[in-house]
């Protein structure tokens, strides 16, 4: 049985990208990969699907200690999809939940940690949750930050912005883990990606960074989206892919709302250089 290599990060952080870059690089062949493919080469943590696949129980109509107290069988089924490594998507804490680590370290390899500015965050959050700037802003610091299982996922607990960001960046991970900021991906994809593909242990190929880069970016991605669409855009939003920009949080968010997101997320903001001047 293989083992999982998580792509986390808290909701609205670039973590398709970087799911569709190791999509990219990895695919044996040089055609541009279809946004609904990451599904057949990356697995969600939380999927209801691996659920279903360890229990003959109804998943939709057990609680959420019923739900956590399975999270070891589904990670164990997900990590056996492959005889190496699984890549598989969370934006769950790295932290327990109803008894159960809501990551479990059995089957892990390691992760990699997409992290973005707060401020943007709020951004993007407002307009894929169909939520006010105000209610993105409350929705960025809540502690108690959660998505409710629909038919598709289980709950998925990620907390505030800070906490997670904390839990994932902390020095006594059970696992190695990779972080990698959004605004480095946007300003030298190529670089970023080599240097997830050296944590990852995998073979260099500069040719094959480039084309994957190049199959990846914002206006690629988008294109795709609008010609083929996306399971995963919001009911909210007219498209997955919005902007793709970094910054927009200087002419969306008013000086109020962005001295809340810094109250509340202050010292993991200054650990990544977020903090407004």
């Amino acid at each position: 049985m293989g083992k999982i290599v998580w792509l986390a990060s808290y909701p609205k952080s670039g973590n398709t990208w970087v799911r569709m870059l190791l999509n990219n690089y990895f695919s044996s062949d040089s055609h541009k990969r279809d946004l609904n493919s990451l599904d057949l080469s990356t697995y969600g943590g939380s999927s209801k699907s691996s659920y279903r696949a360890v229990t003959e129980r109804d998943i939709d109509a057990c609680t959420d200690a019923e739900i956590m107290a399975l999270t070891p069988k589904a990670h164990a089924f997900i990590a056996s999809k492959s005889a190496s490594i699984t890549f598989t998507k969370t934006h769950n804490l790295l932290s327990d939940y109803q008894g159960y680590p809501l990551i479990t370290p059995k089957v892990t390899e390691g992760a990699i940690y997409i992290v973005r500015n707060p401020l943007d965050t709020a951004v993007s959050v407002a307009d894929h949750f169909g939520l006010s700037m105000d209610k993105a802003v409350d929705f960025v610091n809540s502690p108690n930050g959660s998505t409710a299982p629909n038919e598709t996922v289980v709950r998925q607990i990620f907390s505030s912005w800070a906490n997670n960001v904390q839990s994932w960046s902390s020095a006594n991970a059970a696992f190695p883990i990779w972080t990698v900021r959004y605004e480095d991906l946007h300003e030298a994809p190529a670089q970023s990606l080599t240097n997830i593909l050296r944590f990852l242990g995998a073979t260099l190929d500069k040719k094959n960074v480039i084309q994957a880069v190049r199959q990846s970016s914002f206006k690629a991605l988008k294109s795709m989206e609008k010609r083929d669409g996306f399971t995963e855009k919001s009911q909210h939003s007219t498209s997955f892919f919005r902007s793709g920009k970094t910054g927009q949080w200087r002419q969306k968010l008013t000086t109020e709302q962005v001295d809340k997101i810094v109250r509340f997320n202050h010292v993991q903001m200054k650990r990544f250089g977020y903090l407004p001047k």
